[in-house]
């Protein structure tokens, strides 16, 4: 299946239809996180970049479809799809007036929201610009390999990248990256843990390039190299989308 390199984010409140749905949808190879409200959810889209959102409309505090209207206006490029036990043709349609891609009604099948979510991630990839090129997107939340990879990437990663990839070709010093990942508590920021970080980073590169069976390992080569005693440098050519 061609989504199941892509991450996914459940926000539902039905703890027994939510941990069925994940259960059914980890062991079928998709790589899924759970939230129960809009908060948890912010928290797990702070560190982590996801390619599709399913949102419940019926949950505490913010409903789904405010989420979908804010979601959609952050990162227009998210597939969206609303789950609710509502039938009703006025609620599907403002489901969908909010900018969500797809909608189903509760209770909901795991082989239809696979099905949906298949047919979503085509759409997605269909519309997606085919480049020759590493890209940085979504505010520098996804590194994408010119085999079409996504990379998601922790805030910590977002900010490397975002220095390397911006002064792609040369080399950034450890001090400069340090600087600003540490701001004012710099002098007591302990180098190895950029070392680990940047280590962690390659092997998540390398990783999610060989798990792909969309990547042409053969044409692959690592685009961040340590400069023995200097600092790093993104060797290949990269666009900076910042979307």
């Amino acid at each position: 299946m061609l989504s199941k390199n892509m991450r996914i984010i459940l926000v539902e409140d039905n703890i027994d239809l939510c941990d069925d749905l994940c259960f059914q949808l980890n062991r079928n190879g998709y790589h899924i996180d759970a939230a129960n409200d809009a908060q948890s959810m912010d928290r797990y889209m702070a560190t982590q970049c996801y390619s599709i959102a399913i949102l419940d409309i019926g949950l505490p505090g913010e409903n789904g479809l405010s989420i979908a209207t804010r979601l959609r206006q952050e990162q227009p490029k998210l597939g969206i799809i609303l789950l609710t036990a509502r039938g009703e043709i006025n609620t599907k349609i403002q489901g969908l007036t909010t900018g969500a891609d797809s909608y189903l009604v509760k209770p909901v099948d795991w082989r239809e929201l696979a099905a949906v979510i298949e047919s979503l991630h085509r759409r997605i990839q269909t519309s997606m610009p085919k480049i020759d090129k590493w890209q940085l997107t979504q505010a520098g939340r996804e590194l994408i390999s010119p085999t079409g990879v996504i990379i998601s990437l922790t805030s910590m990663e977002a900010i490397v990248m975002r220095l390397l990839t911006k002064n792609a070709g040369q080399t950034v010093s450890r001090n400069v990256i340090i600087d600003v990942i540490a701001g004012q508590k710099s002098n007591s920021y302990d180098p190895r843990r950029l070392e680990v970080g940047i280590s962690r980073l390659r092997q998540k590169i390398v990783s999610k390039i060989k798990e792909s069976t969309d990547a042409e390992l053969g044409n692959y080569k690592m685009p961040i190299k340590s400069v023995r005693g200097v600092g790093y440098i993104f060797t290949q050519d990269v666009e900076d989308r910042g979307d």
